[in-house]
């Protein structure tokens, strides 16, 4: 079964599984979009760095409570950018504070990482109690990816994804995504097995494992 990780647009069918971004800064009733009703539909959920400012911390206790819906399987997506118009101190605060109540409910988070680096790699280290990092998106080459991969994070690659960071990736630490694309997962599974040289059904039972690992599905 092929595995969405990260996706904004949702389609379900019965032979994929798929995780949709929920925007937390949205109104309850996107927040709750979670009239998810498929089995194999799921839903991560976050404060993204370019809403930051939006929040304060009065609001978290009804996040943190979210955070516990057993569908919500990720938080996130969730990180730094220094390109974003939110200042990067308003941005750690926020940031800091999921990864707290992620640390707290025991869920993996989702990563939306931009020229920040150092600052993730160190917020890793102050909270080993989240059971899984996986940075979505990922775009670097070798070099990146291998730092990641040493401290033991996961790398989600999309549509623009680097041939050179997906074959440093290590296959149990991979997972693919659609994000905001028109490409469909499928065709990128196909070009990621294509540059791996593995087949289609090789690569889907090793991102399933890959899943069941992080999420302790079965």
């Amino acid at each position: 079964m092929q595995i969405d990780i990260h996706t904004h647009r949702l389609h379900p069918r019965t032979s994929l599984k798929e995780v949709l971004t929920v925007d937390a800064a949205g109104s309850n009733a996107e927040r709750r979009i979670a009239l998810l009703d498929g089995e194999n539909l799921f839903k991560s959920l976050g404060i993204h760095p370019w809403s930051a400012s939006k929040w304060n911390l009065d609001e978290f206790p009804q996040l943190k409570n979210d955070f516990l819906d057993s569908k919500v399987l990720l938080i996130g997506e969730i990180g730094l950018d220094k390109t974003c118009p939110v200042s990067l101190d308003t941005q750690k605060l926020i940031f800091n504070t999921q990864l707290d109540m992620a640390q707290q409910v025991v869920k993996p988070i989702i990563l939306h990482v931009v020229h920040t680096m150092a600052e993730i790699l160190e917020s890793k280290k102050e909270h080993p109690g989240i059971p899984a990092w996986i940075i979505h998106g990922f775009r670097g080459g070798k070099q990146e990816a291998e730092q990641y991969i040493k401290k033991e994070f996961y790398l989600s690659f999309g549509a623009k994804f680097n041939p050179a960071g997906l074959k440093a990736c290590p296959m149990d630490k991979l997972f693919l995504e659609t994000d905001e694309s028109d490409e469909g997962i499928g065709a990128i599974y196909e070009r990621a097995a294509n540059i791996l040289e593995c087949s289609v059904a090789d690569l889907e039972v090793q991102i399933e494992r890959n899943f069941c690992t992080v999420f302790r599905k079965e």
